[in-house]
């Protein structure tokens, strides 16, 4: 049998405040009459009203949100709730035409804001060096958002430079699979 070690990492993380549970079926049903266009019939999941009053609430968010939690909608409503003027969405390469259409469909439903969609490989690209400081976004979001984990990865390095010279950028990074072993 294993004995729990208090580290003063583990005394730390333990110490931290611990958010108060909403009702968020409610919370959705709510946010859904907002958020729709008169024609909507969709609705919100409790998770994704969560997303949203949470990045709202606290400037941005990191989004541990299973596949299929509908994190697409999450990243159009986004720049929405913020108001964002020069949103940004970094997406793998093979999920850009995807989010184009299920824009298109969703936007029948929601008040949607299409970001601009740019992949992560095209941000790692040399000739992108200022590829964020030329688009000056004031929210940034990363689905599939593990891909900006390695500090070395040019992206990364790129997205780090531009908040830390813009910190009134809004960030949400989004993944379902973010975490596989550990939350380090």
């Amino acid at each position: 049998m294993s004995v729990l070690t208090v580290t003063d990492e583990f005394k730390r993380i333990s110490a931290l405040p611990r958010r108060a549970d909403r009702d968020w079926e409610a919370i959705a049903e709510q946010l859904t009459a907002i958020l729709k266009t008169p024609n909507g019939t969709m609705t919100l999941r409790p998770i994704q009203a969560q997303a949203l009053i949470e990045a709202g609430e606290n400037g941005g968010m990191f989004g541990n949100i299973v596949v299929g939690g509908g994190k697409t909608l999450l990243s159009l409503l986004l720049p929405y709730i913020f108001d964002a003027k020069r949103a940004i969405l970094l997406l793998p390469a093979s999920l850009i035409q995807k989010t184009v259409d299920a824009g298109r469909e969703l936007a029948k439903h929601w008040v949607i804001r299409m970001p601009m969609l740019v992949s992560y490989d095209e941000l790692g690209r040399v000739k992108a060096e200022n590829l964020l400081e030329g688009r000056r976004p004031d929210l940034i979001m990363g689905d599939e958002g593990h891909r900006l984990k390695s500090k070395k990865a040019a992206c990364t390095r790129r997205v780090m430079r531009y908040i830390k010279n813009n910190p009134e950028t809004r960030v949400c990074i989004f993944s379902g699979t973010m975490m596989k072993k550990s939350v380090h």
